[in-house]
């Protein structure tokens, strides 16, 4: 297995470490998978209740200039496990790089070989290469399955999330009464945020949001016409907080007292 990459840009050194970090707010590891055409992260936590799952995908192509890539089988993929927080902080002061390449390397173990060179001083034209290995785990190709791309479930209800940062200031704001906040979904495009402790109980209201138009070939099968589901705070307030979320549209599917789809 081969994998090598560089990218010159400096604003898409800071896009991916932007990604890179967002992710690592969610969990210590994180399988990497990598393909000719885009770039994965991916949790699959698969507790018996209050688990994660995180699917990322973005083009190859919109961060590296060059790409290669030699996978195991037939579809040319490479899959291991890494620790985000490390690839992150690898990429951390590189305001002024010149450019960027991660290769896949074995030294004493498996490893994600980041090199960054620096413009050299003035006169010299010399430049200064810094190294960072990233520890990671090939993961063996039976293992694969637990991997793929996760189906939509059959939610109760669905809703565009109101703005962002209106979404996040109300989180702030409580995310110091509990660790749990309960979302209230009625199809006809309400939501509600609750609140509940022995000491205090708030409620956020949110009326006549969007509701997404469900394509030809889509089934409702549910018939309940609200929902509701209780999450953790503080990894609802990662995802609003995402890099690159403040202005696009979040869509929320509940499944009754089981799940929290965000996308």
């Amino acid at each position: 297995m081969r994998f090598k990459a560089k990218l010159f840009d400096v604003q898409s050194i800071t896009h991916l470490q932007n990604v890179i970090s967002t992710i690592s707010r969610f969990c210590k590891t994180c399988c990497l998978k990598l393909t000719e055409d885009k770039i994965y992260f991916i949790l699959n936590d698969r507790l018996i209740s209050g688990g994660t799952t995180i699917w990322c995908e973005v083009k190859q192509s919109s961060f590296f200039d060059d790409y290669r890539i030699e996978g195991k089988d037939d579809t040319g993929a490479i899959l291991m496990s890494v620790a985000p927080d490390n690839l992150s902080k690898s990429l951390l002061n590189t305001g002024n790089a010149a450019s960027l390449k991660i290769k896949l390397a074995k030294k004493l173990a498996a490893c994600l070989s980041v090199e960054i060179a620096f413009p050299g001083g003035s006169g010299t034209g010399v430049k200064r290469m810094v190294t960072h290995d990233v520890p990671v785990h090939l993961i063996p190709l039976a293992h694969w399955p637990e991997y793929e791309e996760p189906g939509m479930p059959d939610f109760d209800v669905s809703l565009y999330l109101p703005p962002l940062k209106r979404l996040k200031t109300v989180l702030e704001r409580i995310k110091n009464l509990s660790n749990h906040v309960t979302l209230y979904g009625a199809s006809r495009g309400d939501l509600t945020l609750a609140v509940k402790t022995e000491l205090v109980t708030t409620r956020t209201y949110f009326t006549e949001l969007d509701v997404p138009r469900l394509a030809d070939d889509d089934e409702v099968t549910s018939t309940r016409d609200n929902a509701e589901v209780t999450v953790d705070i503080k990894k609802l307030l990662v995802f609003v907080q995402s890099q690159g979320l403040g202005t696009c549209r979040a869509i929320c599917n509940i499944v009754h007292n089981r799940a929290l789809q965000l996308f």
